[in-house]
């Protein structure tokens, strides 16, 4: 699914100065962050709203103004100007505000997605483990009967070697994927707060169809054929 790359760039521009003034030690970073976007106050829902208002008004432009700058080339304070009016039309009182809410939704968006994917990615690898736990025990009632030839228990014994090493292969993934999961989530962390990850959860539908530009029923229907069983409980 493709990330909002306004989000992205925005976020990556800011931290971008910032390692440019401070040479980039973690604390003064993250300092130095909140300090210029604080003027903007706590992300909570009230502002979502808005800021999704916002986003569909500039999407919904977005293919005129292009054609605007093409017949335009010259207008860039107007091209500017335009833009500013859509933010305004939303709800904000300036392109400058925008863009500071515009980066806390795109560390927290990181965060829920972080978040959401791997408790999905647990849920998969617990249910892949207890499907091959069901399998070697299946395997382990046969081994028992007397009534089953040896040549076929043979057999079942390099499928259940062969269940067990899967069992292990997947055990290993999760545990490496989780290390790196977890050091991504700990450096992005203190870019945003509990609060804030959990105000973008609650808007997450809505928040997906601005970024990608898809319908809810569009989205739904890629959801559908995507691994459904990333959300077995």
């Amino acid at each position: 699914m493709k990330r909002t790359i306004q989000s992205r760039i925005v976020a990556i521009t800011i931290l971008g100065c910032i390692v440019i003034a401070c040479g980039n030690p973690k604390e003064e970073l993250f300092k130095k962050y909140h300090e210029i976007v604080s003027s903007v106050g706590p992300l909570d829902d009230a502002t979502v709203v808005k800021y999704v208002k916002t986003m569909r008004i500039l999407r919904a432009r977005g293919i005129q103004f292009e054609q605007w700058l093409k017949d335009h080339p010259e207008g860039g304070q107007e091209g500017f100007d335009h833009i500013e009016g859509a933010i305004k039309e939303g709800g904000f009182p300036d392109f400058a505000t925008f863009v500071k809410v515009n980066a806390k939704v795109a560390w927290a968006w990181n965060m829920a997605q972080a978040e959401i994917g791997m408790e999905r990615q647990k849920n998969l690898n617990q249910w892949a483990q207890d499907s091959t736990d069901q399998g070697i025990a299946l395997i382990d009632e046969q081994l028992r009967d007397p009534s089953i030839p040896e040549e076929t228990k043979a057999e079942l014994r390099k499928t259940r070697e062969q269940l067990a090493a899967q069992k292990e292969t997947i055990k290993n993934t999760w545990d490496d994927n989780k290390k790196w999961a977890d050091w991504a989530m700990e450096t992005v962390g203190p870019l945003t707060n509990d609060e804030e990850v959990a105000v973008v959860k609650r808007h997450e539908s809505e928040l997906m169809e601005v970024f990608t530009g898809l319908s809810k029923e569009e989205l739904d229907a890629i959801h559908e054929y995507s691994m459904p069983q990333l959300n077995l409980k």
